[in-house]
């Protein structure tokens, strides 16, 4: 009875508010791949980045195909702290969705001698998100620096 009850008022909500109940589930289903960045982005402040890049990975069953791949990578997050220093923060620079299947993620992260690139990208092909891939590069200044001399003006007079 408790389950049919659970159920008729589901029923009705969903018929009052379809709409909404729509966007509670887009915002859970986003939550739960961004929820994995937060998790990732709070082991970096901790200078867990080795443990950051595992925990992602580790939603993916198909890495442990290539484990070697996944130990650089591992190494290689964990030696930013020691060239960078600490990290500081982060900021979303842009993130792109499709089909609700795939999200792409691109990262401005300040550490304490320069900011780096972090990219993050999720699939879900079934009913959970995984880490599809992430990758870091040191290059964001130049990055920058290109984008905005991209937009200098050539025919000033």
């Amino acid at each position: 009875m408790k389950h049919a009850w659970t159920a008729l008022i589901c029923t009705a909500m969903t018929l009052a508010f379809g709409g909404a109940t729509k966007a509670t589930a887009q915002q859970t289903q986003q939550s739960s791949y961004q929820a994995m960045s937060d998790k990732f982005f709070a082991m970096l402040q901790q200078g867990k980045g080795s443990d950051a890049v595992e925990y992602l990975l580790n939603t993916n069953p198909w890495v442990k195909k290539v484990p070697d791949q996944v130990e650089n990578l591992k190494t290689q997050f964990a030696s930013v702290v020691t060239l960078l220093g600490p990290y500081i923060s982060h900021t979303i620079l842009v993130e792109t969705k499709v089909a609700g299947t795939f999200v792409y993620q691109h990262y401005y992260v300040a550490y304490d001698r320069q900011p780096i690139s972090i990219r993050i990208s999720y699939y879900k092909p079934g009913t959970s998100w995984m880490c599809y891939s992430v990758a870091f590069d040191v290059k964001l200044p130049e990055d920058i620096q290109s984008a905005a001399d991209a937009k200098l003006p050539l025919d000033v007079k």
